[in-house]
Formats: structure tokens, sequence, C-alpha cells
């Protein structure tokens, strides 16, 4: 790895439409966003331009049990091949707070992997992990709002995630993805807020990590804030 300076001007545009009822457990509705980015190509200055969508849906099955499904994909690009940044790449796994990456990549979350330079769900450039321009992740969810007053919430949930961050497109393949499932639930504390526990087996690898991650075991990970 080198060190060094590195410039940039970004202007950003999000679209959304959202009639989701609640957004920290959803009961019914739906959310779709599209977000561009783009890093201002000019001297000095790292050039790029970023394309993220996201759909989610939220479906009552029976009582108070709901059923959610979303899909999410992103894509990097350049302006020139001379002021590319190598920053703003897409690294998949963990949550937020324990990612342990910095603001120089964007780190997607997903149960049952553990995030983090070196451990994430990306791509390798000469032993180093150097993350995707593109990204795809599907999620199914099934929960149940166990407890709801205003003092404590508990809502226990199942799922299962897929996803995956690739090179370039040469290498995309939006079926090759690595697959977890597992168990959660939030809680919703007036001092913390929401807080997020799951416990997910992934079912397969991620190759040239180092620790390993390796397929068939489990990862537990915890975050606070909402999903949705």
């Amino acid at each position: 790895e080198t060190s060094g300076i590195s410039n940039s001007i970004t202007v950003a545009q999000l679209l959304e439409r959202n009639s989701v009822d609640n957004p920290m457990s959803p009961n019914m509705g739906s959310k779709i966003s599209l977000s561009g980015e783009i890093g201002v190509p000019i001297p000095g200055f790292a050039d790029f331009y970023k394309i993220t969508t996201e759909y989610q849906s939220h479906f009552p099955v029976v009582e108070k049990l709901v059923l959610t499904s979303t899909a999410n994909f992103g894509y990097l690009g350049y302006f020139t091949q001379d002021n590319r940044t190598e920053f703003e790449r897409f690294l998949v796994g963990g949550t937020q707070l324990q990612q342990r990456q910095s603001f120089l990549y964007d780190n997607i979350d997903m149960r049952g992997y553990p995030g983090g330079i070196g451990q994430s769900i990306a791509p390798f450039e000469d032993g180093v992990q150097v993350g995707g321009r593109l990204y795809n992740k599907f999620t199914l969810e099934m929960r149940y709002p166990a407890v709801q007053n205003e003092q404590l919430q508990v809502i226990p949930y199942t799922f299962v995630d897929a996803g995956n961050s690739y090179l370039d497109f040469n290498e995309y393949d939006p079926f090759e993805l690595k697959r977890s499932a597992g168990f959660g639930v939030r809680l919703f504390l007036p001092i913390l807020g929401l807080v997020d526990l799951s416990y997910g087996y992934r079912f397969d690898g991620v190759e040239d990590t180092n620790p390993a991650v390796r397929a068939g075991e489990w990862e537990f990970l915890f975050n606070i804030g909402a999903p949705f």
C-alpha cells in the first residue's frame, strides 16, 4: 500500500418514493430509491460517479407477522483514467459499528459475515483487498413485534441474506452470491435507541481473507440504528 493525499469534491442527489408506515419496524408499504454521486472531474481532484439503488417491500402475513424483501445494487465508474480514485469502493459484510473500516470505502451491511478490511466480501488484487466497483445484495426477513410499548420494544426475526462485491463488469455475476441465514432480535431502549443483535450462519467462505472467513460458521453481529 502507498500513502499520500487525495482530494475530491462531490455532488450527490437522492430520489425516493416511500410508503412505509413505520421506519423502525414497518408493517406494510414499500420504498424505492435511486441515488447518484459525482466526484467533480477537475484537475487535481479524484473523479468518479456512483449509482446505487434500493428496493424494499413489507407485507403483513398474518396478525403481526411481517415479511420483508429487499434488493440493493451499486456501481462505481470513472470519467477519466488519470484521476480515478481507488476509494469509494464497496465492501460487503458486518455492520456499521463492527466493520472497522474508514470513510474511504462504502460499507454495505450484511449479516453472517464479519466485515472489516481484509475480511469483507470484496475482490483482492495482488493479495490486497481493494473493494468492488459493483455490488448487489438481497434479503428476506420474517419478523414478529412481540413487545411494543413506550419503554421497550422487542422484535425477533429470522433472515436470509445473499450478496457479493465484484471488481468490474467482466467479473460480475448476479447469481454468484455469498449466502447466510439466521435469526436475531431488535430492541428499542429509550437510552440507546434501536439495538439490533443477529446470529447468522454463512454457507459460503470468502477467498483470500485473513483471518480466513470460512463457510459453515456462525457470526454474531450488533448494530445501533433502524435498518429501514
